[in-house]
């Protein structure tokens, strides 16, 4: 299995992209029930998986018009054909072709099928068609048997009774031993799907001291790698479905990518697992973060991807952030104010900090070249060391030297130094940045609690511009100062980057 989260690619890549949706009427698209993978595949030796794929993921192949929402799909057979969730008949529904969709891995393979059907019941027999009603059916086409569960969940907005479950949050589970061979198992939500007027899922993941917090989403998986965190927090993942323009069938103004004024020239990338040819889908990514250690996240967010077939010509990378804000579930969209690329490539990554999480889009410029890598913070240069402690004199100078770029082989020629990493409108001359240091956990220290970033000094000397976007910064360290610390580069564009880790001694 691949993995992804939120990328950028081009030629045989895929995008995949972050950012907040409103939920306008019945124009709003959702991103499906989620079926999840959770367990051991018996093979020599075992393995486990984690594997997760939504609805709006489970493609038929034959686009069609949604006639109570004018809005294109080739999915979203659990909820009745509509990405909106509106109730579009049974001559609609049940006349669709089915959607597939296959997890194939070392050893095993699953085999996903949807229908909406007249008659049927879930494995379970505790759900049957009422009339009619979406179901989702799993075959073990691989070599080995499974152990473990498997769920079909979603939240219903319309939840209730006699169709669909009450409060609308609705599964079907089956846990044990699955074979090779042995019948299929089929799930359903509700009597009547379409009634329900769409699913949603999140995902969320406990994240421990050092730890990644990984979301499978098809083919692809999200990862967000904390730095500073003490553990215990609740990360939570939701992915929206947006139209890629105006010009897309059934486009609004709460269910089209919005790059915001930051960024007009953007166009969202579509996500491998929610677009078919023809038909691109791009997502974004609602994330929020709960817990004490939220406010002050230094984190790194690692995409693993699959570019849909057929979609190329993608270049120009970039991975958008609304700042200072969750994402909310009505209008008006937040504005993509922030470019927190720091690496594009086939696994994508981007690092922020601040503000928990939220809001996140991956993004392009269209006729831009085609890039195979683009790396915007080259950094540090020695004698300071990034893969390795480097111990230093508390009362030193120690050079911090490093490129910077805004485009591929385009250095950043005019940086200027700014003393607050949130510095007021106008008090700082763009493009800044500045220079700070959080306290870390030294190699079996005791736990250190995150804390507000310190911004560092530089004696006289300032911010140096070497020219050809080559910059260095003599950190002039406190006398005294003990423990260990990450340097913090905080970017006007948004970007974060922590590079190197320090011991005082």
């Amino acid at each position: 299995m691949r993995r992804s989260v939120l990328p950028v690619r081009a030629m045989t890549g895929t995008i995949a992209l972050l950012l907040c949706i409103p939920a306008v009427a019945s124009q709003s698209l959702e991103s499906g029930a989620l079926f999840t993978i959770t367990g051991t595949v018996n093979t020599t030796p075992p393995q486990s998986l984690n594997l997760a794929v939504y609805d709006s993921q489970i493609h038929s192949t034959i686009v069609q018009t949604s006639p109570c929402d004018s809005l294109v799909t080739d999915a979203y057979i659990l909820q009745g054909g509509s990405p909106t969730g509106c109730d579009n008949g049974d001559t609609f529904e049940t006349a669709q072709a089915h959607g597939t969709f296959k997890f194939v891995g070392n050893g095993y393979e699953f085999d996903i099928t949807t229908s909406y059907q007249f008659g049927g019941c879930n494995t379970s027999g505790n759900i049957c068609a009422s009339p009619d009603t979406g179901f989702l059916t799993i075959t073990n086409k691989g070599r080995s048997s499974f152990t473990g569960t498997m769920t079909l969940s979603g939240n219903s907005p319309t939840g209730g009774g006699p169709f669909c479950a009450a409060g609308g949050v609705a599964s079907d589970s089956f846990t044990g031993t699955f074979g090779p061979g042995t019948p299929p198992i089929i799930f359903a939500l509700a009597k009547d799907s379409s009634n329900c007027g769409g699913y949603k899922a999140s995902q969320t993941q406990p994240l421990s001291a050092g730890g990644t917090a990984i979301f499978p989403v098809g083919t692809d998986d999200y990862e967000i790698a904390p730095l500073n965190n003490a553990g215990a927090e609740q990360i939570t993942l939701l992915p929206v479905p947006v139209l890629q323009s105006s010009s897309n069938p059934g486009s609004n103004a709460s269910n089209t990518f919005n790059p915001g004024p930051m960024f007009s020239t953007f166009s969202c990338a579509p996500y491998g697992d929610f677009s078919e040819p023809g038909n691109p889908i791009c997502v974004e990514f609602q994330l929020s973060c709960s817990g004490a250690d939220c406010e002050f996240f230094l984190y790194q967010v690692t995409t693993h991807y699959s570019l849909p077939q057929g979609i190329n010509g993608l270049g120009g990378p970039g991975f958008l952030k609304a700042s200072n804000q969750l994402c909310t579930p009505n209008p008006p969209q937040p504005i993509f104010d922030k470019n927190i690329l720091l690496f594009f490539s086939q696994d994508t990554i981007s690092e922020g900090g601040g503000d928990g999480l939220s809001c996140f889009a991956a993004a392009f410029t269209p006729n831009a070249p085609i890039v195979d890598s683009f790396l915007t913070f080259v950094g540090f240069a020695a004698p300071v060391s990034n893969t390795q402690i480097n111990v230093i004199q508390a009362g030193s100078a120690e050079p911090l030297i490093w490129q910077q770029f805004i485009a591929p082989n385009i250095p950043n020629t005019n940086l200027t130094f700014c003393s607050s990493p949130n510095p007021a409108a106008g008090a700082c001359t763009a493009p800044w940045v500045n220079l700070a240091t959080i306290p870390i956990i030294c190699p079996n220290g005791p736990a250190v609690q995150p804390a507000t970033q310190t911004t560092i000094s530089a004696g006289g000397s300032g911010l140096q511009n070497e020219g050809n976007g080559n910059y260095q910064f003599n950190w002039k360290t406190v006398p005294g100062t003990t423990g260990c610390v990450r340097v913090v580069a905080t970017f006007d564009s948004g970007l974060v980057v922590y590079p190197a880790t320090f011991q005082y001694k």
